[in-house]
């Protein structure tokens, strides 16, 4: 369990959120300060209904786990289909009225402020590999967000991309799935792996609905 100084650990995990938010008004000219933390505030709001479905998998032991491949399933059915389409789900709540740079930044900024509260839990909870899980949660939840950001964001044009929808649950549960081995692990190494595709995933699908001009992923 974590027992060092609370509120230096809690601007620790929120130090990525604030970092990004700043950029994302210094280089994104559509984004305005109110639609961050509007979004910023969806991403917390999402914890709520996510923190209960899972709760009730857990205690009616509504998935069996008796082998890897089954951890597997849990990993792409908890962190992947119930997180990310709750997170898509929240995104709906961002106005029509956003450009697409804009609306990507709101979408990633949803997935950070979602990450950074999942940080503060693996650092009360005192996870191993801390650094490395915090910081890797972080990317993974604003890259899905994300995918996840594009998807709503081409169903309110007109051009449904369920595609990127699609990688956000598959990416976001097996990145879930190579976490949960220890670091001595061969496969642990795998989850950053996921990360980084997830990365590339987002430049490539954003510039695929914009491909002439970018704000952002250059």
């Amino acid at each position: 369990m974590f027992s060092g100084p609370v509120i230096p650990s809690v601007i620790i995990c929120i130090l990525p959120l604030l970092a990004v938010f700043t950029c994302m008004l210094i280089l994104v000219k559509e984004f305005k300060f109110l639609s961050g933390v509007f979004s910023i505030l969806l991403g917390l709001f999402a914890v709520i209904p996510i923190a209960a479905i899972q709760f009730a998998i857990e205690y009616y032991h509504l998935v069996s786990v008796h082998s890897l491949f089954q951890v597997l399933v849990k990993s792409l059915l908890i962190n992947g289909i119930v997180e990310e389409t709750i997170k898509m789900l929240f995104l709906f709540f961002i106005s029509k009225k956003h450009n697409l740079s804009s609306f990507f930044s709101c979408a990633i900024l949803s997935g950070l402020a979602l990450g950074c509260f999942e940080s503060m839990v693996y650092l009360i909870s005192g996870i191993e590999h801390l650094e490395i899980r915090m910081l890797t949660a972080v990317i993974i939840h604003a890259a899905c967000a994300g995918l996840s950001g594009l998807f709503v964001y081409s169903i309110k044009n007109g051009s449904t991309k369920v595609l990127s929808f699609i990688l956000a649950i598959l990416l976001h549960g097996i990145y879930n799935y190579f976490a949960g081995f220890k670091m001595d692990s061969f496969f642990f190494w795998f989850s950053l792996v996921v990360v980084l595709v997830s990365i590339v995933e987002c430049r490539i699908r954003y510039r695929s609905l914009v491909p002439e001009g970018l704000i952002l992923f250059q």
